[in-house]
């Protein structure tokens, strides 16, 4: 068979068309049914929520962070998500903490999704614990990848709940 038949330019159009439209789904993933349909109802993003926080005992010694990512799909609707999903905690003057998620796996998707929120919780140990009035700037920063290009990032400060 040679170069210049018929069947191999075909198939060499194919395999370029094939590997162009894979590079057009930068965007959020397609998820598709057994039967091929499109499924629009899969995570099209991820944001640190505003409900994650510092959490002291009581004593103004903030010893831990509780960080809550929502997925969202194409509706803005809160959905469960898919992929790898990496959490970091960022406190100003020390190395960050960082948790990674393989939420493809269903153990640990369900041990981190939080049913009465409907969020993924991870919980972070600040060690040394963060003592003093003023508190250094604290960061959340996630970077969700589903075999889309670009991942998917966001950010977010984080704060102490007012003492009780």
């Amino acid at each position: 068979m040679a170069f210049g038949s018929p069947f191999v330019l075909a198939l060499r159009g194919t395999l370029v068309a094939g590997m162009l439209s894979l590079a057009a789904c930068a965007g959020a993933p397609q998820y598709r049914l057994n039967d091929g349909t499109v499924y629009p109802f899969g995570p099209a993003k991820a944001v640190v929520h505003r409900l994650s926080r510092l959490q002291s005992d009581g004593d103004g010694v903030v010893r831990r962070a509780v960080v809550f990512i929502e997925f969202r799909d194409l509706d803005e609707e809160t959905c469960r998500g898919v992929g790898d999903l990496e959490v970091a905690l960022v406190v100003s003057g020390r190395e960050p903490q960082s948790k990674r998620l393989n939420l493809d796996s269903t153990s640990e998707n369900n041990a981190r999704w939080n049913r009465a929120l409907r969020m993924y919780e991870v919980l972070f140990t600040i060690d040394p614990p963060l003592v003093g009035g003023k508190l250094p700037a604290i960061r959340v920063d996630l970077r969700w990848t589903c075999g889309t290009k670009p991942a998917v990032m966001d950010s977010a400060q984080l704060d102490a709940l007012p003492a009780q």
